[in-house]
C-alpha cells in the first residue's frame, strides 16, 4: 500500500488576495506587502505567499501584492515565499509594518544550461527537450489525481480597458473532480457559494455582449473564436487546462494534449530553475504558421516529470505589440491568447493551483455619427434625411457622395440642400419620378421603397458618416484555489450549477456555514 494511500490528508488552504495598496482605516486587518524582482523591481505575479508549519498561504496578484488577513496572522508566524525561479525567502511577520506595503524583494535563481541526464544504477541516459516532454505527458497518469478531490476557489471574469477593470463578475465555488480518468466537462459537478455582479466597476454594455461572427461585431482578431461546447465562462475556463483535459480536444494548437502537443510544437531546453529547493527542467515552446506565432514554457520536476507550470501564448505577428499587455518579456505581435495553469504537489499527486485565460477580442461600437430618419416628401417631390448631427456643409452638398434608389430605381440626383441637421434631395425628373403611374408599377416590381447610400461625409467634429469604432479589449477569466481536499466523500446532493447557463443567471446558490472561510479577492481599482 502507498504511503499516499494510508494518509488521510487535511484540507490545504490556499487564499488568494489581489490587493497591494494601502487602503486607509484597513491597516488593523491586513499586513499588506509586494513582491519585486530584485534586479529589475518588476512585480512577481502569481507567486506563493505560505505562513510556516500552517495550511494556509496567499498567492501575489499581478502587481504582485499581497496581504495576511488578520484571522489567520500571528506575528510569531514565519512567512515562506516562493515562486519558480527565484530563491524562496523566508519572513518573520513581526518585520513587516502594519501601516504601508512592504516590499520584499527575490533573487532570480538561474542555473546555467545543461545536458539532461537522467540516471539509474545501469546505465545513464540523456535526453533532450521532446523526451522530456513525452515522459511528462505519459507520467499524468501516475502523477496526477485519479481518484476523487474536490476545491474551493474564487473565479472572476473581466476586461480591461485603458488599463481598467469593467465588467468585472466575480464568484466562490466548490469543485468536485472524480479524477483525471473522468470526463471533465460531463461529470464534474460546482456549487456556488456565492456570486455578484461588482457594481463598483464600470458596466461597458457593448463589451459584455456575447461574440457575434455573423454580424461581426464582436470578434476575436485573426477568425479565431472561443468553443464553450455550450458551456458558461467557468466551463470554458476549465476546457482551457490542457493537463486536466490532456485526452480531449482543448485549443489551438496544444489540441489533444496527449496526442498533438508534441506533434504541434518546437521545444528547446533552458536554463534549469527550481521551486521550494525543487529542481525543474525549463522547456521554451514554440511554432509558427503564417502569421501565426506560439511562445511559451513548461516547467516539469526532474527524476518523475511533474508538470508544474505551464504558459502558453499566441501572437499575431501582423499586427503591433498590444499597449494594454504588460510583460517585461519581448513578444511576437499581437495577442490574441495566453493561458497560465499550475499545479502543486501534495502527497506525491499534483492538485491545481489556478488558471488564468487571457484573450483578447475587438467589438464595434454605433457610429457617433447616422442618420436618423429618411423619408419621402410627395408634395415638396424631394428626399428628405435627418442627421444626429450637424454635418460639414461642403461635403453634405457633394452629390458624389450619394447613391439614391427609389422602388428599385436608381436615381439621379439634381439638386442638394443642407439645413442644420437635415439634408433635402432633389432627383431629376421630379414629376416621373414620383407620378402616381411609376410609383404603382415599381411597388408591384419592389418592395424596397427608399435606400440612400451615403458616404464620405463628416460631422463638424470630423466622424465620418456610418463609422463604427472599432476597440480591442482583454478578456480575463481566472480560478484561484483557496482550500483543496484529497478525501472528498460520494456527492449526494443535486443543488450544482447548471453549467449552459451563466453563473450569475443561475439561481442554485448554496452558502455554508463556513463561507467567512472563502472570500472574493477583489482587485483594487485603478
Amino acid at each position: 500500500m502507498s504511503l499516499f494511500s494510508k494518509l488521510t490528508p487535511k484540507p490545504y488552504i490556499f487564499l488568494f488576495i489581489f490587493q497591494s495598496i494601502i487602503v486607509f482605516g484597513q491597516q488593523s486587518e491586513f499586513i499588506q506587502g509586494k513582491l519585486v524582482d530584485s534586479k529589475t523591481k518588476e512585480p512577481i505575479s502569481f507567486a506563493t505567499i505560505r505562513i510556516k508549519n500552517k495550511s494556509q498561504g496567499l498567492i501575489s496578484n499581478a502587481d504582485g501584492g499581497f496581504k495576511i488577513p488578520t484571522n489567520i496572522q500571528n506575528i510569531s508566524d514565519t512567512l515562506v515565499v516562493s515562486s519558480i525561479g527565484y530563491i524562496s525567502k523566508n519572513i518573520l511577520l513581526s518585520q513587516l509594518k502594519s501601516e504601508q506595503v512592504n516590499v520584499i524583494s527575490l533573487v532570480q535563481k538561474i542555473e546555467e544550461l545543461e545536458e539532461v541526464v537522467v540516471t539509474n544504477t545501469k546505465k545513464i541516459k540523456r535526453y533532450g527537450a521532446n523526451r522530456i516532454v513525452r515522459l511528462a505527458i505519459e507520467k499524468i497518469p501516475e502523477n496526477y489525481p485519479f481518484s476523487p478531490f474536490s476545491y474551493v476557489g474564487y473565479y472572476r471574469d473581466y476586461q480591461i480597458k485603458d488599463q481598467s477593470y469593467i465588467n468585472l463578475n466575480e464568484a466562490i465555488l466548490e469543485v468536485f473532480d472524480k479524477g483525471f480518468e473522468s470526463d471533465d466537462l460531463q461529470e464534474t459537478k460546482i456549487k456556488i457559494f456565492e456570486y455578484k455582479n461588482n457594481l463598483d466597476f464600470p458596466i461597458d454594455t457593448i463589451a459584455a455582449k456575447p461574440y457575434n461572427y455573423v454580424n461581426r461585431d464582436k470578434i476575436i482578431s485573426n477568425n479565431a473564436t472561443l468553443n464553450g461546447q455550450g458551456g458558461n465562462e467557468y466551463t470554458l475556463l476549465r476546457l482551457h487546462d490542457a493537463l486536466r483535459n490532456y485526452r480531449i480536444n482543448t485549443y489551438d494548437f496544444v489540441n489533444r494534449f496527449n496526442r498533438n502537443f508534441i506533434k504541434n510544437h518546437r521545444f528547446k531546453i533552458l536554463p534549469s530553475t527550481s521551486i521550494d529547493n525543487i529542481p525543474l527542467y525549463t522547456i521554451g515552446i514554440s511554432k509558427t504558421q503564417q502569421n501565426i506565432k506560439v511562445s511559451g514554457k513548461i516547467y516539469i520536476s526532474k527524476g518523475d516529470f511533474k508538470i508544474y507550470k505551464m504558459i502558453y501564448a499566441v501572437f499575431d505577428s501582423s499586427k503591433p505589440e498590444d499597449e494594454e499587455k504588460n510583460t517585461t518579456e519581448k513578444t511576437s505581435g499581437k495577442l490574441l491568447y495566453e493561458i497560465i495553469i499550475e499545479y502543486q504537489e501534495r502527497f506525491e499527486k499534483m492538485y491545481p493551483s489556478y488558471i488564468s485565460f487571457d484573450n483578447t477580442f475587438e467589438t464595434s461600437y454605433p457610429p457617433k455619427f447616422f442618420p436618423e430618419k429618411v423619408s419621402v416628401n410627395q408634395m415638396q417631390k424631394r428626399f428628405e434625411i435627418v442627421l444626429n448631427k450637424r454635418p460639414f456643409s461642403r461635403e453634405a452638398l457633394r452629390k458624389r457622395n450619394y447613391s439614391l434608389w427609389y422602388y428599385g430605381t436608381k436615381l439621379q440626383i439634381d439638386s442638394i440642400r443642407v439645413l442644420q441637421k437635415n439634408i433635402n434631395i432633389y432627383p431629376k425628373k421630379r414629376k416621373l419620378v414620383f407620378g402616381t403611374k411609376l410609383i404603382s408599377k415599381q411597388k408591384k416590381q419592389s418592395n424596397r421603397a427608399i435606400a440612400i447610400e451615403i458616404k464620405n461625409i463628416r460631422d463638424l467634429e470630423g466622424n465620418l458618416i456610418n463609422e463604427r469604432e472599432s476597440v480591442s479589449f482583454h478578456q480575463y477569466r481566472e480560478f484561484f484555489v483557496q482550500e483543496l481536499s484529497m478525501d472528498t466523500k460520494p456527492i449526494r446532493d443535486s443543488l450544482f450549477m447548471i453549467k449552459t447557463k451563466p453563473i450569475f443567471k443561475s439561481k442554485s446558490v448554496i452558502s455554508p456555514e463556513i463561507l467567512s472561510n472563502y472570500w472574493m479577492n477583489t482587485p483594487l481599482k485603478n
